[in-house]
């Protein structure tokens, strides 16, 4: 092969290896917690303990029954979800009919979600509303209020509390399609919350980010708007 043939296709080599490379995300110093949104679903980029999990769907077809994704950490199936809207029931298993581990509950205030985490036999924790940390020409709270894709764009924190109301850590999210990832998920937790919740409660917030974006305006595509990574910018 010509040499300059052979050195196209190694840049071609080159290239196509760093389009199929996995984004880095840079995960906050205090995080105990960390994910970001990848295909069809989560890499988990920090878990209790150190390890690093995938969040995805068990298969390419999804049966009856069958949970919404599986939670794999270095290699063992750690635990199955069932998302139904923005709830999300955890099980130790793919079977229906095992017990349930841990549960997120919605509830909204004035189309702003927040979540209710509880893990089977334990105190419950519950969220405040997740409210707009940084600039943004948006509403203030991540809410189902938003009118387009630019007003959902922007990093977004609540505080986590215990039974008793006391703030006991934090979760946040960044949204927007230039980010190494569309959405980044991150939080400060208690150490008594279980991971597979932790999880849990980045799942449930991606499923109302999902739906919110599925019912504002896209500005770029006009009705009938696309997920956040997907639009085009208006200029070059």
């Amino acid at each position: 092969m010509p040499r300059r043939s052979r050195l196209l296709l190694a840049l071609a080599t080159a290239t196509a290896a760093c389009a199929l490379a996995p984004p880095h995300i840079a995960v906050e110093p205090d995080a105990t917690f960390a994910a970001h949104q990848e295909h069809r679903g989560l890499v988990i980029d920090r878990l209790a303990g150190g390890r690093t999990a995938t969040l995805g769907p068990a298969g390419w077809i999804r049966l009856p029954g069958e949970p919404t994704f599986v939670l794999d950490a270095d290699g063992e199936r750690v635990a199955a979800f069932w998302l139904s809207g923005e709830r999300v029931v955890v099980r130790r298993t793919s079977s229906e009919t095992s017990p349930v581990v841990a549960e997120i509950t919605p509830s909204w205030e004035d189309g702003a979600i927040r979540l209710t985490l509880q893990a089977d036999g334990g105190p419950p924790f519950r969220t405040d509303v997740f409210a707009r940390a940084g600039p943004g020409i948006g509403p203030d709270r991540l809410t189902r209020i938003a009118q387009t894709v630019l007003d959902v764009r922007g990093k977004y924190e609540t505080a986590v509390r215990d039974a008793g109301g006391v703030r006991v850590g934090s979760l946040r999210v960044r949204v927007g399609p230039y980010l190494p990832s569309p959405r980044i998920f991150d939080g400060v937790l208690p150490g008594s919350l279980s991971p597979e919740l932790a999880v849990a409660a980045a799942a449930a917030l991606n499923a109302e980010i999902d739906w919110i974006e599925d019912h504002v305006l896209n500005v770029y595509r006009g009705a009938g708007s696309a997920p956040l990574e997907r639009s085009i910018p208006a200029t070059r």
